[in-house]
Protein backbone atom coordinates (compact mmCIF):
# COMPACT_ATOMS: atom_id res chain seq x y z
CA UNK A 1 0.00 0.00 0.00
CA UNK A 2 2.68 2.32 0.61
CA UNK A 3 4.67 1.49 -2.83
CA UNK A 4 1.47 2.72 -4.29
CA UNK A 5 0.93 5.95 -2.65
CA UNK A 6 4.90 6.67 -3.08
CA UNK A 7 4.49 5.86 -7.10
CA UNK A 8 1.06 8.27 -7.24
CA UNK A 9 3.04 10.65 -5.54
CA UNK A 10 5.76 10.71 -7.41
CA UNK A 11 3.61 11.02 -10.45
CA UNK A 12 1.67 13.55 -9.03
CA UNK A 13 5.08 15.78 -8.50
CA UNK A 14 6.13 14.82 -11.84
CA UNK A 15 3.28 16.15 -13.57
CA UNK A 16 3.46 19.13 -11.34
CA UNK A 17 6.81 19.91 -12.23
CA UNK A 18 6.65 19.40 -15.60
CA UNK A 19 2.93 21.69 -15.80
CA UNK A 20 4.72 24.82 -13.96
CA UNK A 21 6.72 25.56 -17.21
CA UNK A 22 4.21 25.87 -19.58
CA UNK A 23 2.73 28.65 -18.45
CA UNK A 24 5.21 30.98 -17.72
CA UNK A 25 4.90 34.31 -19.87
CA UNK A 26 8.35 34.54 -21.58
CA UNK A 27 10.05 37.92 -23.00
CA UNK A 28 9.48 39.05 -26.17
CA UNK A 29 12.13 39.85 -28.18
CA UNK A 30 13.60 43.48 -27.99
CA UNK A 31 13.21 45.19 -31.41
CA UNK A 32 11.42 48.52 -32.10
CA UNK A 33 8.12 47.21 -32.43
CA UNK A 34 7.85 45.16 -29.29
CA UNK A 35 9.64 48.30 -27.54
CA UNK A 36 6.47 50.68 -28.32
CA UNK A 37 5.14 51.90 -25.27
CA UNK A 38 1.45 50.22 -26.21
CA UNK A 39 3.37 46.88 -26.55
CA UNK A 40 5.68 47.61 -23.02
CA UNK A 41 2.18 47.56 -20.90
CA UNK A 42 0.88 44.31 -22.98
CA UNK A 43 3.69 42.31 -20.80
CA UNK A 44 1.25 41.29 -17.44
CA UNK A 45 3.89 40.55 -14.76
CA UNK A 46 5.52 43.87 -13.80
CA UNK A 47 8.91 42.85 -12.90
CA UNK A 48 9.16 41.16 -16.44
CA UNK A 49 7.49 44.53 -17.81
CA UNK A 50 9.98 46.94 -15.76
CA UNK A 51 13.22 44.85 -17.51
CA UNK A 52 12.15 44.90 -20.94
CA UNK A 53 11.43 48.15 -20.41
CA UNK A 54 14.78 49.00 -19.11
CA UNK A 55 16.40 46.59 -22.11
CA UNK A 56 14.59 48.54 -24.76
CA UNK A 57 15.98 51.90 -23.55
CA UNK A 58 19.11 50.84 -23.66
CA UNK A 59 19.23 48.62 -27.14
CA UNK A 60 20.60 51.51 -28.84
CA UNK A 61 23.75 51.70 -27.57
CA UNK A 62 26.07 48.83 -27.78
CA UNK A 63 28.17 50.06 -25.70
CA UNK A 64 25.80 50.66 -22.60
CA UNK A 65 27.21 49.88 -19.39
CA UNK A 66 30.98 50.34 -19.67
CA UNK A 67 32.81 52.51 -17.65
CA UNK A 68 34.27 55.50 -18.90
CA UNK A 69 36.38 57.43 -16.25
CA UNK A 70 36.31 61.17 -16.37
CA UNK A 71 38.94 63.49 -17.95
CA UNK A 72 40.80 64.66 -14.01
CA UNK A 73 40.33 68.10 -13.21
CA UNK A 74 42.74 70.44 -11.77
CA UNK A 75 40.97 73.08 -9.56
Amino acid sequence: MKSINAIQLLGAASVAVLLTGCFEEKMPEVNDINCQHENILKIEDKAMQQDFASKCLRRGNPRSGEFKASPEKDW
